[in-house]
């Protein structure tokens, strides 16, 4: 597909430098920036930065580099060193892990930074570090102001509790420390500094109008509200001059819990104008409103745009950035040619694939691995301290070795035969195929793409076929052959034909799950009495059948997942009347750590869905739902409803292993036949691991 890029790959100057075109990664926390657990950079995030700019960003930025006051473990990092503390900001598995932040004020930053700027410099990119510091609304041990923590919006197990209020003297020893962790980044050959005044660092809390609640000189007005800033800004240039890029990433709206709003903002951008080379117009505060630093797919891209245009026009000499979900370089090329922005994140889309800029450049639009908008494997393994992968693309974090260009011709050509067109067997044919393989696909159905294709049929959750096409894309470039309306039995005599007729060196059984019907879940251990009943269904049925339901509907959940709220609201749409039945005292537990809960339920509760947690069914009776209270088991009712739903889980389709194993060379299993309702990751991690190994 061709398409004239007349603004994306021209350069821009920002600062002392040139970026060589417009495509910029932020900041963001791999849970890899130290390979050591010591809060140094090193060899692995190095790697995957050079990784982006290989593939042709101009501009890879690192988060985040945390300036303290002692050179050593303070504020956000103190809770590493001292175990009495890390119940608070430490108890955070972010920072319990050692792998991030960054300890931006230890002299020996500069060498993981020099062996960072190396990297990214023999591919011709640029890469920034991001510098903040901790307060009171990031659980600090000191802030802005005092306030109690808000511990109850996370899941972690911090308490609430209140930080003390910082004095004069260490706000502005601490605007000194960002001068000198600038040096730092200066002296490794790096190109620039970030400071990070968004998602609810220090800076954060200085600037908003309700969290900053001093009554000296850093306190009040805007003007005073922006002395801290002020003051880092021009301790930083004092430290470094021009000789490296000083830029911000700038919160542009509260959403009713910052105070400011996108006028506030627009003022301060106003008069920073000229001090500072760029800046990233951002939303979303830790931890109050999480959802909207890094949003899911329920979110429309572009949804920063009321923030940053009013930023762009008030600016005449710093340089614009803007995020905003920007997955595609066709709508990042529309945005500069309006000008509304000098240049464009696409972090989550260059996570997905690092290649973007070069496809794009090139003509090779329909080639470019597209970002679901799950969160799964970025922003769900940040939260829990790991490592951030991607759900459709595993080899980040492991750069190194997966990296662009390390899928290698086998020494031996095989014919691999993979049962099964879901994501699991598709990426393993894609993989096996690039290999050099003679792939062939077995699927039962008419169509590829298994349970992401229905699981596409969500409301809002339509970005899943997006990996479908690409991968149905790919295989077919690669000459792999499918064939449709093949499904293969257990049967001995089934498998030998196969066998004479493929002649396979190579099987892999991705076969998929097969739905738990009976209610049977790891709670009681005990199936609903009734679930056999011709009314009770499970939600693969719903979205593979096409069933008579009736106007009645209860979903039942063990899964925590969104399994139960997307078969509510996808029923509720139908105009069904849905209640939500969840096992646990929170629906859609899981959600909450990949940012859907504040874009889900409001959908959930405009749908009319009723939700009932820490309940469960004991028995289904005709129309007759019989439930009790989980945490008082005496506690029961009857709820009525013509259909039933259940959710509680899905089984490994495995059985073709056993038939084939043995009979070929090499057998293997993938994806969901390998682990029974694993996640779209897992599959894709299992199908990219056993096609490089075959």
């Amino acid at each position: 597909m061709n398409f004239e890029f007349k603004h994306l790959f021209t350069p821009l100057d920002v600062g002392p430098l040139t970026l060589r075109n417009r495509i910029y990664v932020t900041p963001h926390a791999t849970m890899f920036a130290s390979d050591n657990r010591n809060n140094l950079p090193g060899e692995r995030l190095a790697y995957y930065c050079a990784e982006r700019v290989k593939g042709g960003a101009a501009l890879i930025e690192v988060s985040m580099g945390i300036v303290s006051l002692t050179g050593g473990a303070s504020g956000v990092l103190a809770a590493t060193s001292d175990s009495h503390f890390a119940h608070m900001m430490g108890g955070h598995p972010m920072v319990l892990s050692g792998r991030w932040p960054i300890n931006a004020s230890d002299p020996k930053v500069v060498e993981g930074y020099s062996k960072l700027a190396k990297k990214v410099h023999e591919y011709g990119g640029r890469c920034f570090i991001e510098l903040d510091t901790g307060g009171t609304n990031t659980g600090g041990l000191e802030g802005i102001s005092s306030f109690p923590y808000p511990s109850t919006t996370n899941f972690y197990t911090m308490p609430s509790f209140t930080p003390r209020e910082m004095d004069e003297k260490k706000l502005s020893d601490l605007a000194e420390a960002f001068g000198k962790a600038a040096e730092y980044v200066r002296d490794s050959g790096l190109d620039g500094v970030d400071i990070h005044a968004s998602h609810g660092g220090l800076i954060t809390e200085s600037l908003s109008s309700v969290m900053n609640r001093r009554q000296d000189k850093y306190g009040g007005s805007l003007e005073n509200r922006m002395r801290f800033l002020n003051e880092i800004v021009q301790r930083t240039r004092e430290h470094v001059g021009e000789q490296i890029a000083v830029g911000m990433r700038l919160f542009a709206d509260s959403e009713k819990r910052g105070g400011n709003t996108i006028e506030d903002t627009t003022e301060i951008a106003r008069r920073l104008d000229g001090k500072i080379d760029w800046v990233t117009v951002d939303q979303g505060i830790y931890p109050q409103n999480d959802d909207w630093q890094a949003v899911p797919m329920y979110v429309e891209t572009g949804y920063n745009e009321r923030l940053s245009n009013p930023v762009k026009s008030a600016l005449k000499k710093t340089k614009v950035g803007v995020v905003g979900r920007y997955v595609d370089p066709v709508y990042a090329e529309t945005l500069l040619s309006k000008g509304l922005a000098d240049m464009v994140a696409m972090t989550r889309a260059m996570i997905a694939d690092p290649e973007l800029p070069n496809k794009a450049r090139d003509g090779r639009l329909e080639d470019i691995r597209p970002c679901i908008g799950g969160l799964q494997d970025c922003w769900g393994r940040m939260n829990r301290g790991l490592p951030i992968s991607c759900t459709v693309n595993p080899s980040v974090s492991r750069e190194k070795e997966w990296g662009i260009g390390t899928i290698k011709k086998a020494e031996t050509r095989k014919k691999v035969l993979i049962i099964g067109g879901g994501p699991a067997g598709l990426e393993t044919a894609r993989v096996a195929a690039q290999r050099g393989h003679d792939v062939v696909i077995y699927e039962k159905s008419r169509q590829l793409g298994g349970q992401a294709l229905f699981a596409g049929r969500l409301p809002g959750r339509e970005n899943l076929k997006a990996i479908v096409t690409w991968l149905t894309e790919q295989i077919s470039k690669l000459g792999v052959e499918v064939k449709y309306g093949l499904e293969i039995t257990p049967d001995p005599e089934v498998i030998q034909f196969v066998l004479d007729s493929e002649k396979p060196d190579a099987v892999v059984v991705a076969t998929g799950a097969l739905p738990i019907r009976s209610g049977y879940q790891p709670y009681n251990f005990k199936e609903i009495e009734g679930s056999d009943q011709p009314n009770v269904y499970t939600e693969v049925d719903v979205l593979t059948k096409s069933l008579d339901l009736g106007k009645e509907i209860i979903v039942a959940d063990t899964l925590g997942f969104i399994e139960a709220p997307g078969i509510g609201e996808f029923l509720a749409k139908q105009g069904k009347s849905v209640q939500i039945i969840s096992y646990h005292p929170n629906l859609a537990a899981e959600l909450k750590l990949i940012n859907h809960w504040e874009h889900l339920f409001p959908r959930l509760i405009s749908a009319g869905i009723k939700i009932t947690s820490s309940a469960w069914i004991s028995r289904i009776d005709g129309r007759n739902v019989h439930l009790y209270d989980v945490f008082f088991p005496e506690k029961r009712w009857v709820a009525l409803a013509d259909n039933v739903i259940l959710v509680t889980g899905k089984m490994q389709n495995d059985v073709l292993y056993g038939s084939f194993n043995g009979k070929v060379k090499e057998t293997y299993l993938v994806g969901d036949a390998n682990l029974g309702g694993a996640r779209l990751g897992n599959a894709f991690y299992d199908a990219q691991s056993i096609g490089r190994l075959l």
